[in-house]
């Protein structure tokens, strides 16, 4: 009689959950921060964390501006053609009779732009221009770099479309009396208005529109003239509470790894993060399945207002900094498996079959970076560079910089694909074949940390704990920052260009 054949080993991690997870969590719609969709996204994500087997389970309360848009109309010249508009995020509304004032072109918002252009009282148009992605800044002192094709250049990636690089044109308006404001979409490689930055989660004070690209000459033109306009902005800005979700795998020691990612989103976003999530949920499916294989225990964060300015990962480290986090030694960031794309064109996205490419910040041990190199090959993760932390500034752009700036040793897997800031962020924007590899990735990192003491992982490191916060990074900056250093001149908007 012969024996059954073996059982092949269970995989450690099912592409269909993970899929699954991402269907799921783009199913509930727009989940910006406080947004009712959001809220069930936490509650989701909690019955997860329960029903994986993970301990002391909880949403922790994270205050922001739930900031809501219910009509936005831009209505031009004497025909009153309505071009379409969406609203700058966290700016003020115009009250239900609208702004009907004449438009005032100020090009890019320049000194001179400025000067030679009457304001007050009037809807300023200008031409919002997109910061870069380089990649030449990225493999600047670079730990490694993965690029077996030699598919990534030496220059620019494309259009950084989370940074207005101009952004100070806005507060200018308002300091120059202007009734509202209108920003071209001139650098986007897309039509469309639909464009959710800046995402710092700051009120501000004058209503504000963007305007697509393809009906920015038709703007243009009429502003230049002195055309007048009809603005209106409707919606609501309150106080929420949206929540921090976190779980624990137990280990069998007294210390800690928090592994992170965020669970809010501009719109029913794919990439941007469901798609961190479900790398997420894998791992903490995974470990939960494994208690005490470990020496130290899991706390798994789904954090929240990202699209605030990051507040969710700050209120965790502000919260737990005299606490769980003087026995974490290591925290991990998993954001965004995403497909490359570019302009087709014709107004829309192509892909490019390749993987966009994905930065690895680190700030840590040269142990620490050694582990990760060899767990990117073991992964087969192409098209990754293992970056400085601060090559862009004061911290990484990603959800779990304070991590980073509170001297915990880190790493963070994040791309900066070009549709993360608009409706096109769809399932099939997910580079679905690098799923399984990404969680086979931070797996391979968590284990062979395991046993590498604090000390040593901490080895080198650009921040130390204990040192004060830095400054906010130029995306995060707070209405203040432009309104207070720029009397009259627009010299304090270069700083923004340096991604």
């Amino acid at each position: 009689m012969s024996l059954p054949a073996p059982r092949a080993p269970e995989p450690a991690f099912r592409l269909g959950e993970m899929l699954s997870s991402i269907r799921r969590i783009v199913g509930f719609g727009v989940r910006r921060p406080g947004y009712p969709q959001g809220l069930e996204v936490e509650r989701f994500l909690e019955r997860r964390f329960v029903g994986l087997g993970l301990r002391d389970v909880r949403r922790e309360p994270v205050l922001v501006n739930r900031w809501e848009p219910s009509e936005t109309s831009l209505a031009l010249g004497t025909s009153r053609a309505e071009v379409p508009c969406f609203p700058v995020p966290y700016t003020a509304w115009t009250g239900p009779a609208g702004i009907e004032a004449p438009l005032a072109y100020v090009g890019e918002g320049t000194a001179a732009d400025f000067e030679g252009a009457a304001v007050a009282g009037r809807i300023a148009v200008a031409e919002a221009r997109f910061a870069e992605l380089s990649a030449a800044v990225l493999k600047r002192g670079a730990h490694f770099i993965r690029d077996p094709g030699g598919t990534i250049p030496d220059g620019t990636l494309h259009a950084a479309s989370w940074l207005i690089r101009n952004l100070a044109a806005y507060f200018e308006a308002q300091k120059r009396g202007a009734a509202a404001f209108a920003g071209i979409l001139a650098d986007s490689p897309v039509d469309g208005c639909d464009h959710f930055v800046p995402y710092d989660g700051h009120r501000k004070a004058l209503p504000a529109v963007w305007v697509g690209r393809e009906h920015g000459a038709a703007l243009r033109d009429l502003a230049r003239r002195g055309e007048a306009a009809r603005l209106v902005s409707l919606g609501c800005c309150e106080t929420a509470d949206s929540h921090n979700v976190v779980s624990v795998v137990p280990g069998t020691g007294e210390e800690s790894v928090v592994v992170t990612s965020h669970h809010d989103a501009p719109f029913a976003s794919a990439v941007e993060d469901a798609s961190g999530l479900a790398v997420l949920l894998a791992l903490a499916g995974h470990f939960g399945s494994r208690p005490g294989s470990l020496r130290r225990s899991l706390v798994f964060v789904a954090s929240s207002g990202h699209f605030h300015g990051g507040i969710g990962s700050r209120a965790f480290v502000e919260k737990h900094g005299k606490g769980l986090l003087e026995k974490t030694v290591l925290a991990l960031g998993v954001e965004h498996v995403a497909r490359e794309a570019e302009g087709d064109g014709r107004g829309g996205y192509r892909l490019t079959g390749r993987p966009e490419v994905r930065a690895v910040f680190a700030d840590g041990s040269p142990r620490m970076v050694r582990v990760l190199e060899e767990e990117v090959d073991r992964a087969g993760l192409d098209r990754t560079i293992c970056a400085g932390a601060y090559v862009f500034g004061p911290e990484p752009p990603c959800d779990s910089a304070p991590f980073f700036t509170a001297g915990i040793p880190s790493a963070c897997h994040i791309s900066g694909p070009l549709y993360l800031f608009d409706p096109h962020d769809t399932v099939d924007k997910v580079r679905v074949e690098d799923l399984v590899p990404v969680a086979r990735f931070f797996e391979g990192v968590i284990r062979s940390l395991d046993e590498v003491s604090a000390a040593e992982l901490a080895e080198g490191m650009a921040r130390r704990r204990g040192e004060p916060p830095p400054p906010p990074p130029p995306w995060f900056l707070p209405p203040e920052a432009y309104l207070g250093r720029l009397p009259g001149s627009m010299e304090g908007s270069q700083g923004l260009s340096e991604m």
